[in-house]
């Protein structure tokens, strides 16, 4: 029955989605407490948050149509968010994995796991205007955050390529013309100390001023390795600075300089929990099920480097025009250690290094008059990304193997331009209706020059057949990324919205191609259908808002783990995605605040007759009629996209209580559940993450004059025991685990 209803709401209309989200807000209202609120009294509604995602400058959130989670600063800290990585109980529909060092973000289940040199990811990460191309760079700790942005659905014709799932803006704090700063200081469990610095200023009053943040966390690792010598791991030991420049040459032009630098060296977490059972280990099997406990013969490590300069000119060239500049360069790179296999004899150990550059250069006109607003743009971007693999596999008798030490080599370099030109513009025909039309037309080119060498270890060393395999190859693509939409404001408090968008990610190369065929994919596509309602009620003491979505996925990338460092790419034929979202907020006094997100999500492979099978999933799915024994490829039209849970929920309630004069007392619970995720195309439950939930708790102190907060924190109360994310191209199934129970005190003195 229960599938029949959801069925039924995924194909809703727009006229009955908006009734829904009607009744759905008057429920909620029904069960809060009743107050009776004067005029006066509005401040204690809830916080207003103004976002740029449209790119003509400042509006409400409330007030822009588009399907947008937006964070403050300071509700980031009441939550302990840090990283992109704290987003996904907050923002529905997101979902975020990693890979070695790189991140795996999904939004409304589109994105991937190929994200390594030669591929991109489908939802793309901009802080302050500026692109950040590589998945490895992703997951730098907030600094100086004054909000961030995250846009469901396709952003083509604003952001560009590769924005087919989303895109996360990480906007920051700008300079003050007045001393002001920050300081924090938190310990936790596993050692945990984390400090971070903010200092903001004029160095000439009314011209130039000034900001720089530093930040530092470390902790111990919160997975024990039980194999004899072995490092512990999942340890955290990063840092970063961020810092920023604002000339006022006049009142009509302004420039900012911004640089940053992250650097990580860190005992990571990779797939190190192991799944299944592996005939003869018995190390590894006697901890299977335990998310605390690993059992590997060889370091896993990371070190890793980011950072860039960026200059933002904005000149008014009158009272409607604004011209932008946004010039970047970028640095990414890592190396790193990880244990192929992911048990406790020697068998397989990868190195894998990556060190990027990236050049972007953004133009855009900003056109605000009574009846317009809209902006036009050129936009460009190069990058330069080799990258150095290294797979070497030892001959054991406990797992399937070759006979003797083989090296496998790859050292692949990935080259590309992007140029694109944008138009987007919203016209009202009414003071109350808006008219939306853009486009975005794209041309790339990318280079990829491969060096794969598979060779027995000598002495003597033999080359294995076929190899080395030398290729250097070229392609081109371009991509046309319209949108259409309409809104009306049908009250100061409640608007709707509809659009249909399209998406366009790059096509790439297979850094483990070894052969032609193999070397390359083709881009991917999406097309977007989208209604939405915002609305607020009872002077902003409720916000409801509801998007109903519908995808049509052509030419998916997949990327297919067959072994440590082997991996297969390629382009599924198509999948429908369909979904609800309602987010809802609620202040009925002004010492509570209440919020819930809900998301029902039906994503799945329209046609996918030969997703590959790695020889770790086979015996796994060899009895199921869709497996071909012969090709070994295994038929997954119908099954459900990676990472795309049907169902997840966000309950979370604050209560604040003033004390003294003026101080305030705060606790804070937040609940997150989320449904079975499947990460392989064969939905095997092997690859999957049963349904979980997490608790997480909070208490504060705020002294009235604001300059010191004190906060007891606990995450993951309950001390669940999940994944993130799984594997299937080591001795057996495998996956990453997320963080156990933490806690701590957090001391924060504003200045």
């Amino acid at each position: 029955m229960r599938r029949l209803t959801c069925q039924t709401l995924l194909e809703t209309s727009s006229a009955v989605a908006i009734l829904l989200c009607v009744c759905m807000s008057g429920i909620l209202l029904l069960a809060m407490p009743r107050v009776a609120v004067a005029a006066e009294d509005n401040d204690s509604g809830l916080e207003e948050i103004v976002v740029t995602a449209q790119k003509t400058g400042a509006t409400a959130a409330q007030k822009t149509p588009l399907a947008i989670s937006a964070f403050s600063g300071a509700g980031l800290d009441k939550s302990l968010t840090t990283n992109i990585k704290d987003l996904v109980a907050y923002a529905p529909g997101l979902s975020i994995g990693q890979i070695t060092a790189n991140a795996e973000i999904y939004i409304r289940g589109i994105g991937t796991n190929n994200v390594f040199t030669g591929s991109d990811p489908d939802v793309t990460l901009q802080i302050d205007g500026v692109y950040i191309a590589r998945p490895a760079a992703a997951f730098g700790d907030f600094l100086d955050v004054e909000r961030v942005e995250v846009l469901r659905g396709p952003q083509g014709t604003l952001y560009g390529r590769n924005s087919v799932g989303g895109t996360i803006n990480i906007i920051s704090k700008q300079p003050s013309d007045t001393f002001t700063g920050q300081e924090e200081l938190t310990i936790g469990n596993y050692g945990e100390v984390q400090e971070q610095l903010y200092v903001s200023g004029p160095l000439i009053p009314g011209k130039l001023q000034g900001s720089i943040a530093f930040n530092y966390l470390r902790h111990d690792a919160y997975l024990q390795n039980v194999a004899q010598g072995g490092y512990d791991i999942f340890a955290a030991n990063h840092g970063g600075m961020r810092g920023q420049l604002r000339f006022e040459a006049s009142d009509a032009i302004n420039a900012t300089t911004r640089f940053d630098l992250s650097i990580r060296d860190e005992d990571d977490n990779a797939y190190d929990i192991l799944l299944a059972p592996v005939p003869g280990l018995t190390l590894n099997n006697s901890i299977l099920g335990d998310y605390s406990k690993v059992a590997l013969n060889s370091p896993q490590h990371t070190y890793a480097r980011n950072g860039g300069i960026s200059e933002e000119i904005n000149v008014r060239i009158d009272q409607n025009l604004i011209l932008k500049s946004i010039t970047a360069y970028r640095e990414s790179a890592y190396h790193l250690h990880v244990d192929g296999e992911d048990t406790a004899v020697l068998n397989n150990v990868v190195h894998q290094a990556e060190n990027e550059k990236q050049v972007t250069q953004e133009f855009d006109i900003q056109a605000n008059y009574s009846d317009f607003a809209g902006v036009a743009g050129l936009y460009y971007f190069h990058e330069n990304d080799p990258a150095v693999i290294n797979v070497l596999v030892y001959p054991t008798p406990l797992i399937p193997g070759p006979p003797r030490l083989t090296e496998s080599n790859f050292t692949p370099t990935t080259t590309g331009d992007a140029e694109a030109a944008f138009v987007q513009g919203t016209y009202h025909v009414t003071p109350s209706v808006g008219l939306t039309v853009g486009y975005r037309y794209t041309l790339e080119d990318k280079h990829f020059n491969q060096d794969y060498q598979k060779f027995f270890v000598g002495p003597p060393a033999i080359n294995l057949p076929t190899y080395p395999f030398v290729s250097s190859a070229k392609r081109d693509f371009h991509g046309s990324t319209p949108k259409l939409g309409i809104d009306w404001q049908v009250t100061d408090d409640a608007m709707l919205y509809a659009a249909a968008t399209r998406g366009y990610k790059s096509g790439g190369f297979d850094y483990a191609a070894a052969t032609k065929a193999q070397e390359s994919f083709n881009p991917e596509t999406i097309w977007s259908y989208e209604v939405g309602a915002k609305t607020e009620w009872f002077d902003r003491k409720l916000r409801a808002n509801l998007t109903t979505f519908l995808y049509h996925y052509s030419n998916l990338q997949v990327q297919n783990l067959l072994g440590p460092g082997v991996i297969f790419i390629t382009n599924a034929a198509k999948a429908t995605i369909k979904g609800i979202e309602a987010e809802f907020s609620a202040k009925p006094r002004p010492d509570w605040q209440l919020t819930t997100n809900l998301t029902m999500l039906d994503a799945r492979y329209d046609s996918f007759p030969d997703a590959s099978v790695s020889s770790t999933l086979v015996p796994f799915v060899r009895s199921l009629p869709q497996y071909n024994a012969v090709t070994q490829t295994f038929n997954a039209s119908g099954n459900r996209l990676d990472a795309a849970p049907r169902f997840t929920a966000f309950f979370a309630a604050q209560h604040d209580c003033a004390v003294g004069r003026g101080d305030v007392i705060y606790g804070r619970a937040e609940y997150y559940w989320q449904d079975r995720a499947y990460y392989d195309p064969t939905n095997v439950d092997i690859q999957s993450q049963a349904p979980y939930g997490l608790v997480n708790l909070f208490a504060g102190y705020n002294t009235a004059d604001g300059l010191w907060q004190t906060q007891l924190w606990a995450k993951n109360v309950t001390n669940k025991g999940y994944l993130i994310t799984t594997a299937a191209n080591g001795a057996a199934p495998s996956g990453l685990s997320g963080a156990p129970r933490t806690f701590g005190l957090r001391v924060t003195r504003n200045f």
